[in-house]
């Protein structure tokens, strides 16, 4: 039996409330990625401004290409650990100061 979408396929293997689950479970880590990339975001536009840097002198000391750091800064990057930690060293910053919730 052929299916025609990806939809009915579902539909013939899950039920309602696990299909709900799932979507729940999608949207939910598309909220948290959003979240992370836009803390990173503003984490070094607030980097730029105390240190009074221009974009061309954060990609040269970052060691990096132009065109990826404009991606993490518009928040299309899929960074890995290693590139978050040379990140964050830079600017001086450990994980928890700048995924922390402002209060």
């Amino acid at each position: 039996m052929k299916t025609k979408s990806f939809q009915k396929y579902l539909e013939t293997r899950l039920n309602k409330e696990e299909i709900a689950e799932i979507r729940h479970q999608a949207q939910l880590e598309v909220k948290i990625l959003r979240s992370l990339q836009q803390m990173i975001t503003d984490s070094m536009n607030e980097y730029m401004d105390n240190e009074n840097i221009g974009f061309n002198e954060l990609v040269r000391r970052l060691d990096s290409s132009p065109t990826h750091i404009a991606k993490i800064q518009r928040g299309e990057a899929n960074l890995t650990l290693s590139s978050l930690a040379h990140i964050l060293a830079l600017m001086g910053k450990e994980p928890k100061d700048i995924f922390r919730t402002k209060k």
